[in-house]
């Protein structure tokens, strides 16, 4: 195999500019069909954006003996029923995160592919992207020494969109699984697990105070990782401003960042100097380093950083954040 040809089921709003463009523009990948249950509308972006075919239905797209591999675009709420379907039909899956609605159903997406032997990879794009493959680099490089304890601040401003009815499924606990813990907070974890390896005890709490919507618009909480490293979050979704900043202590000095500004520089404070280092600027389609890391790895020419096995264990995560 040379070319990995691709199926996107759910050509929705994120497949526009963030991912789809990306999956035609890998080297190595090609978008050959596409699906979404209003056939006009598969129809319009297969012609935007010169697909060959376009499906109202997604075992059609999940059979075509041309698509090597499916992008689940979908909302999280039908993230398992897909899986399932492609890992049955043999073929790769690379889905949107979180990965389910809850963690029982990231475990049986995990579950299912690996009795399939089928590749299963999670959509957190921001682990090839530079910004965070500098943090990396710099803290597996010992740059503040051993990591002591991390910190999450995460907050977002209620929107008009997030209160109307059916207005925004991200704050609709039955399409989304919850809240935006699971929608942005999810990236802040993510690049945690990938940063000081997998989190094995989480505990939180939950609330909605602003009743705003029918999600949960408050979770804060504590975990440990399985190397000791200790953390802590907020994630306030109903307050004044939109601004998050991760901050990861050492034994000889501290690197904060945005998780959410992709462009936003990286704070370095450690004894005898505080420094910034500028980032640079995000790619037009922003999870296309990502696909290309999917791609490079299905043709046996490097490994992806995300997987379903590690985005079904952020999901695990936000749940024990969640108090549940």
């Amino acid at each position: 195999m040379k070319t990995i040809r691709w199926g996107i089921i759910g050509c929705g709003d994120v497949t526009e500019k963030k991912s789809g463009p990306g999956l035609q523009k890998a080297d190595g990948s090609s978008l050959v069909a596409v699906m979404r249950r209003n056939s006009e509308k598969a129809a319009d972006y297969a012609k935007r954006h010169d697909v060959p075919r376009w499906y109202d239905d997604a075992q059609s797209l999940i059979d075509d003996p041309e698509v090597d591999a499916v992008y689940i675009a979908t909302p999280p709420s039908s993230h398992m029923e897909y899986t399932l379907k492609v890992a049955e039909a043999g073929k790769i899956v690379y889905c949107e995160k979180p990965l389910g609605v809850s963690s029982e159903e990231s475990k049986r997406m995990v579950a299912a592919c690996k009795e399939k032997g089928v590749p299963f990879f999670s959509a957190y794009y921001r682990r090839a992207l530079p910004k965070y493959l500098t943090i990396k680099a710099l803290i597996d490089s010992g740059a503040i020494g051993e990591i002591r304890y991390v910190h999450i601040a995460m907050h977002r401003s209620i929107t008009e969109r997030d209160m109307q009815p059916g207005g925004n499924w991200k704050v609709m606990p039955e399409i989304a699984g919850g809240g935006l813990l699971l929608d942005i907070g999810s990236h802040a974890l993510d690049l945690l697990d990938w940063y000081c390896g997998p989190i094995t005890k989480a505990q939180g709490y939950a609330d909605n105070q602003s009743k705003s919507y029918a999600a949960d618009d408050i979770v804060s909480g504590s975990w440990k990782h399985a190397n000791g490293i200790i953390g802590s979050g907020i994630f306030c979704f109903n307050t004044y401003k939109d601004e998050d900043r991760t901050t990861i202590c050492g034994s000889e000095g501290e690197i904060s960042y945005s998780v959410l500004d992709i462009e936003d520089p990286i704070h370095i404070r450690t004894k005898t100097e505080e420094k910034e280092i500028a980032v640079e600027k995000a790619p037009e389609h922003v999870a296309q380093p990502l696909i290309q890391t999917v791609v490079n790895d299905l043709l046996g020419r490097g490994t992806c950083p995300s997987t379903g096995e590690s985005g079904s264990r952020t999901d695990w995560v936000i749940e024990k954040l969640q108090g549940k």
